[in-house]
């Protein structure tokens, strides 16, 4: 993933809560971080979650839908 993310950050107490969204995907993830976290190392962060989230509903997807175990068409 080498796309753009915006980053939201608001600061919580002594924590910042941290929202990601990828660009192409429209994806989010939150996140909190220590107050004294680095901003790069929020972003690399940040791209490794949506990195995540994006893989494991890439593999969501490939599943058969497991239905709801009855005979027939649902409607």
């Amino acid at each position: 993933m080498a796309g753009e993310i915006f980053v939201e950050i608001q600061r919580v107490g002594n924590a910042l809560r941290v929202a990601a969204i990828d660009g192409a995907t429209a994806e989010e993830v939150v996140f909190q971080v220590p107050a004294k976290t680095p901003r790069a190392d929020i972003d690399v962060l940040a791209r490794a979650k949506l990195a995540w989230k994006l893989k494991r509903e890439a593999v969501n997807k490939k599943r058969p839908d497991p239905g709801s175990g009855r005979r027939g068409i649902e409607v």
